[in-house]
């Protein structure tokens, strides 16, 4: 009775347990996880209580038992049957303690793998907002090293190309200016910057250089000083890594900046074809129209002799004009810094075309015959000649090769090689009629005495060839028949060639010895240059003092007015000065400073 009694109660107690266990959430956290743990505390006390008041009721239950069945029973028995039941309570008392502190445990758990959940998200919130933030960091650090990099290069080109005066001087180290600071951040970027930015640098220079050219117009003295100092840089330039004598020929190699040469040689041959149309357009053009519009007198040269000496004149004015134009200092009879062989190289293109178009002009059938080409046959008057157009003759071979002589002395006085063939064209016209005219059946004698003249040309020049006194016989008839039948040949593959077309503009850059002598006035001496690639940054060829009154014109400026209105005006300059006030000091310039001092 008892027996089944407390096996009921047992099992009533154990479902509504287990009915609980299973009622529990299984993640808890924050204000949620207090407020349930307070609701179910009246529900577990109330749970306690029930399964005490049942574990009472059993023993005393087994306590009248024990009392009613004393007299029916021995006393061993009962006593062991009590200790049997008092076991019983135990173990359900155990049994309920070891559920209650799993419990415990499952929701220790359960807590803990929340908090760790939590506590691992936000590492990793944190470690990817720091990576985010470092990448930004290094972001701000490429911005900032790229906008002091173009803040360096706009220093330098505004110290080197936009602050300078393009003047031609007697003082090539003053001349060059432009070429000597450009190199200098040039060559420290190859030296100590990555190959990207020498390409910047290089790019924002050649461009730098192509806009100062530009805004020169058609001003040739101004396009000479450029030529000049582009044609220095670029030799500056090749000899610093030139030099470079503490490394391997495969670092030679990689440091030679082939492609910044190059790019200067193409800006070279720019300027250089401009010149040439600007003198050929604004000296030698007007000399070949009327002399009226050159200034000259309105009479006609009378006689063979007095119109070549008008010519000769002429023209002498006419190079004179060209040579003073490219540069001034030189045509007042000064020495200039600029490089000679630029004035040179211009000259030998212009008096070829010259050249061409008195040749044209000559081979006219007569002098009313139009112009066809304003370069190749431009020539309108014929008074500007030589000699009269279609008047072929010995004696007028003789005049024409009197005047060139002329001519070529003339332009040997102007520092130009005396030794020097112009007027290739008009000197083997000039041999073709003096010459015996059976020799030019000889192909040889052709090709030494005019290698120029195509053979459609000669007979044309022989067909209207006039005998005077010096050559009183006429042209063979053998002779005209031998070119006939072989210029019918010639003409077939090669066609007319008249008018003599004029070359277009080449350009060949001077080469290191014509350039030598003014970069050591620029630089220093070539062999100190050869063994030291940075001798054009040391003290004595800097502009670090010339940077520090760029920092500030305008204070510069007023301390040279200071000075000159110190007496008299001593209040209102100082009245002035203060206005001025605290010099700032450009972050450009303390860039291109810290390049320049290392």
């Amino acid at each position: 009775m008892m027996k089944g009694r407390t096996s009921n109660t047992v099992q009533s107690n154990r479902p509504t347990k287990n009915g609980r266990r299973d009622q529990k959430p299984q993640k808890k956290n924050g204000a949620t996880r207090a407020s349930e743990q307070e609701r179910l505390k009246p529900l577990e006390a109330k749970e306690e209580a029930k399964f005490s008041e049942s574990v009472s009721l059993t023993t005393t239950q087994a306590d009248d038992n024990t009392v009613n069945g004393s007299s029916e029973s021995h006393p061993e028995s009962e006593s062991s049957e009590v200790a049997k039941k008092q076991e019983t309570v135990n173990g359900l008392v155990k049994d309920f303690d070891d559920d209650k502190r799993a419990d415990l445990l499952v929701e220790e758990v359960q807590e803990d793998a929340s908090d760790n959940g939590i506590s691992s998200g936000s590492e990793k919130e944190a470690s990817e907002d720091e990576e985010a933030l470092k990448q930004k960091v290094e972001s701000l650090e490429r911005r900032i090293e790229k906008l002091e990099d173009e803040l360096r290069e706009v220093a330098a080109l505004e110290i080197s190309l936009y602050s300078v005066v393009p003047d031609h001087s007697s003082s090539a180290h003053k001349l060059h200016t432009p070429a000597r600071r450009v190199s200098r951040l040039y060559i420290h970027a190859c030296k100590h910057w990555s190959q990207e930015k020498r390409a910047t640098v290089a790019r924002t220079t050649v461009s730098g250089l192509i806009l100062a050219a530009k805004s020169c117009g058609n001003d040739v003295s101004r396009l000479t000083f450029w030529l000049s100092n582009i044609v220095t840089l670029r030799e500056i330039t090749s000899h610093a890594f030139g030099s470079e004598h503490n490394g391997s020929e495969k670092l030679k190699r990689t440091k030679q900046p082939n492609g910044f040469t190059a790019a200067l040689e193409k800006v070279e041959f720019w300027i250089f074809s401009r010149i040439v149309e600007s003198v050929w357009w604004q000296v030698f053009t007007p000399h070949m129209q009327s002399p009226e519009n050159v200034g000259k007198t309105n009479e006609k040269p009378k006689g063979d002799q007095e119109k070549g000496s008008f010519s000769i004149s002429l023209w002498q004015n006419a190079f004179k004009a060209a040579l003073s134009r490219l540069c001034p200092t030189r045509g007042e009879g000064h020495e200039c810094g600029c490089l000679p062989i630029l004035s040179k190289m211009v000259m030998e293109k212009c008096i070829a075309r010259v050249d061409v178009a008195m040749f044209n002009a000559i081979l006219r059938e007569s002098e009313h015959q139009i112009p066809t080409d304003p370069v190749s046959d431009p020539i309108l008057d014929s008074k500007v000649l030589p000699i009269t157009a279609g008047d072929l003759s010995f004696g007028s071979g003789a005049q024409l090769k009197n005047a060139i002589g002329n001519w070529c002395r003339c332009l040997a006085e102007d520092s130009l090689e005396e030794d020097e063939k112009y007027f290739s064209l008009l000197n083997e016209l000039s041999d073709l009629l003096m010459l015996p005219k059976d020799m030019l059946m000889d192909l040889s004698v052709r090709e030494e005495v005019c290698p120029s003249i195509s053979l459609p040309l000669i007979k044309r020049i022989l067909c209207n060839f006039t005998p005077d006194e010096f050559c009183p016989d006429h042209v063979p008839g053998a002779v005209l028949e031998e070119l006939n039948a072989e210029s019918v040949a010639e003409q077939k593959l090669s066609g007319v060639s008249f008018p003599y077309a004029s070359s277009p503009v080449t350009y060949v850059p001077p080469s290191s010895t014509n350039v030598a002598e003014k970069i050591s006035e620029v630089g220093g001496d070539i062999s100190r240059m050869s063994r030291n690639a940075s001798v054009i940054q040391r003290k004595g060829y800097t502009s670090d003092e010339e940077l520090d009154e760029l920092d500030s014109p305008l204070r510069f400026v007023i301390d040279k007015v200071s000075v000159s209105l110190s007496s008299g005006h001593n209040g209102k300059v100082k009245q002035q000065d203060e206005q001025v006030g605290e010099v700032v000091e450009n972050v450009r310039y303390e860039l291109l400073r810290e390049v320049w001092s290392m």
